[in-house]
């Protein structure tokens, strides 16, 4: 077995372990009516061995892109020719028997065989391209023993493609698991490559990328081929280090962080074709020489152990809190054994009120985020405002200090050449500004939203410790003790969410947040638990790949590029130019800012955040409050059995704490293990 194989065979194993313990603590979960824990496990545990890694495959034409999936398919099965070819998103899965399935734009399917892919997902004459515009993905089922391991390629359109193929690829983008850029040494991290980790990656999203230096084969000496991969992670380090200075200036935590990051970035010589001859022919000796061994196993460790960890963390995440409410249950369930009717009846009435109470807070509760929720747009729309002129400024600037040179304005094609060397200039700063400035505001969005998180912990933490104390009355002798029952699960708990509450759910948000409130005692282990649960569910945290400049710098660009230009300038000289230029500049700021451009983005941000964390608390609370009103049923039917049926239930009850311990105990080094991955990210 490969090395390659043998990382996936462990994660599956893995997986297949977690999915036991889930199935046997739904079990438990069901045993104790907790009908509402028992969905979640469920819903967890069905995404999690759902779950497939997607890889997608991103770079510019003539980068060899179909060559490098076609080296892992082992087979020419993607179309690849010395023309840009890909019109459209291909995916590849696996499948024992080949063949194509077109998801078409009109919603339909259609399905092909292999040998016809290329006349639906390229561009080689003006008939494939008009049958490619009707279609939105191709899913390619192959025998890959890449995909076997349960991975996804996706081919995507090239970043310096027309805008439909831009549009595709960024909004496929959060849905990988990794990305694989692929660069060439005759133009190695070009613009739009420079532009792509600059404006629409997030900095912590660097752990997921690997570039490849493809057709390195060109490259004849070895010391020149170490000199070219040392000179592009350069470039890729000065870039991002860059966007860091002006986000959040040098002297800052984020930049320092991001300087130990960018020392981590990814970058491998490569032959795809080398790799693709090779395992074709079974050349050993040329399979070693494209480069390919190391690159698939950083690829692997990438998906398995680092994409694998936070993967299994959340189910994780899920399991141990139901571990904790099955082991509570049982115990009360065991203790409420000794009280007669009547005291069972009294203390079900002032549980039942308290109960009440506790949705009248959650109501508040939902207000006060609502008034959170207003309060952060009214924040955020400020920084818009002040951020206009700031703009302003930065576009006046940069039409005025880009270079043309007066002699190329003594004809028409000369001046139409300087008309669009000044527009793409003050564009790309317009799609720099936005891109840092979004980014700006997405950062400060999840701090808020992580603050809320764990504050919400809190309150569920309250919550809880308000029904144990119910809980607690139906033990008259000895009250409530979950801790010997839970030691192996609490040291688990503990030490694991301290870790990937912070590593991974969290992401975006730093780490002074949940550590700060551990360390001041505001947050306990339900709380914690709680909080990441919440966090886990949102999408403002769980995006990999998040693009920043897509939800507003795509709209404002285009917008901008079409109407300030718009006007006939070609025939000016070079200040009339810049003169009409910035007139039309003005104009198309005041039109962004009266047409509230940003400010309708960031409201819906803000409201969509919001919300989700209002609905995750929601639900996180009603399962709480509901599978306690299925705990009151079930002991008023449990008080109606005999003296012998209550002693085998006393014993079933007692069974039930010991599979608890016993299923935590045999995750154990499961825990300990995604905790170390995730200490390490």
């Amino acid at each position: 077995m490969s090395q390659e194989n043998a990382k996936y065979t462990s994660y599956q194993n893995m997986v297949a372990q977690v999915n036991t313990g889930m199935v046997q603590m739904e079990k438990l979960a069901a045993s104790m009516d907790l009908e509402e824990n028992r969905k979640a496990l469920e819903k967890s545990r069905e995404k999690l061995t759902s779950h497939k890694f997607a890889v997608g495959i991103l770079g510019e034409f003539k980068r060899g892109k179909s060559t490098v999936i076609n080296s892992l398919l082992e087979k020419e099965i993607m179309p690849a020719d010395i023309l840009p070819t890909s019109a459209t998103m291909n995916r590849v899965t696996y499948d024992l028997t080949p063949h194509v399935e077109l998801l078409m734009r009109d919603g339909s399917t259609k399905e092909i065989g292999i040998g016809e892919l290329p006349a639906y997902v390229t561009k080689l004459s003006e008939e494939y391209e008009a049958q490619a515009a009707q279609v939105e993905e191709a899913i390619v089922y192959y025998p890959c023993k890449f995909c076997q391991n349960g991975v996804d390629i996706v081919d995507t359109p090239g970043l310096n493609d027309d805008e439909r193929m831009n549009r595709i690829t960024e909004e496929v983008i959060p849905k990988l698991d990794a990305v694989i850029m692929v660069v060439t040494p005759d133009n190695p991290f070009s613009m739009s490559e420079a532009d792509f980790v600059r404006n629409k990656l997030m900095t912590s999203d660097l752990s997921r990328l690997i570039f490849l230096v493809n057709k390195i084969d060109l490259v004849r000496r070895e010391k020149d081929r170490e000199r070219l991969v040392q000179e592009i992670k350069s470039k890729i380090q000065k870039s991002v280090m860059n966007k860091m200075a002006e986000l959040y200036g040098e002297d800052s935590q984020e930049y320092r962080d991001a300087q130990l990051k960018v020392g981590k970035i990814r970058v491998y010589p490569f032959s795809a074709l080398d790799a693709l001859d090779g395992k074709m022919e079974g050349d050993k000796e040329l399979i070693e020489k494209s480069g390919t061994i190391p690159f698939e196993e950083a690829l692997t460790k990438m998906l398995t152990e680092d994409r694998g960890a936070l993967e299994l963390g959340g189910p994780l995440n899920v399991l141990d809190r139901t571990a904790l409410e099955v082991a509570k249950t049982a115990e009360t369930r065991k203790n409420a054994l000794q009280l007669s009717g009547e005291e069972f009846a009294s203390r079900q009435k002032e549980m039942l009120a308290q109960i009440n109470d506790m949705r009248r807070q959650k109501t508040e509760e939902k207000k006060r985020l609502h008034a959170k929720a207003v309060h952060t747009k009214n924040e955020l729309e400020s920084e818009v405002r002040r951020f206009y002129p700031e703009l302003k400024t930065r576009l006046e600037e940069k039409l005025e200090q880009t270079e043309v040179d007066p002699a190329t304005l003594k004809n028409e094609a000369g001046r139409s050449a300087a008309a669009a060397a000044l527009q793409k200039a003050v564009s790309d700063e317009m799609k720099s500004s936005l891109a840092i400035f979004t980014e700006k505001m997405e950062t400060k969005l999840k701090t808020i939203v992580g603050e809320e998180a764990v504050r919400l912990g809190e309150f569920t933490e309250k919550m809880s410790s308000q029904l144990d104390g119910f809980r607690r009355d139906f033990a008259p002798d000895k009250g409530l003790d979950t801790t010997n029952l839970m030691a192996i699960g609490v040291d688990v708990l503990t030490d694991f969410m301290g870790l990937y509450g912070i590593a991974g759910i969290v992401s975006g948000y730093r780490e002074a947040g949940i550590k700060g409130a551990v360390a001041g005692g505001g947050v306990g282990l339900v709380a914690n638990l709680a909080a990441a649960s919440l966090l886990a569910s949102m999408s403002i945290v769980g995006l990999p790949m998040l693009v920043i400049s897509c939800a507003v710098g795509s709209v404002v660009s285009k917008k901008f590029a079409g109407f300030l230009f718009a006007k006939d300038v070609g025939q000016r000289k070079l200040n009339e130019l810049r003169t009409q230029l910035r007139k039309n500049l003005e104009e198309v700021l005041d039109d962004m800012e009266s047409g509230r451009e940003l400010e309708n983005w960031v409201c819906q941000r803000v409201e969509q955040s919001f919300d989700e964390l209002t609905a995750c608390m929601e639900d996180e609370c009603e399962k709480m409050l509901k599978d306690t009103e299925s705990t009151m049923d079930a002991i008023k039917k449990d008080l109606v059995q005999n003296e012998v049926q209550r002693k085998k239930l006393a014993e079933e009850y007692d069974e039930s704490l010991v599979s608890v311990k016993q299923i935590l105990e045999n995750l154990k080094p499961i825990h300990d293990r995604v905790r170390r991955v995730l200490a390490e990210a």
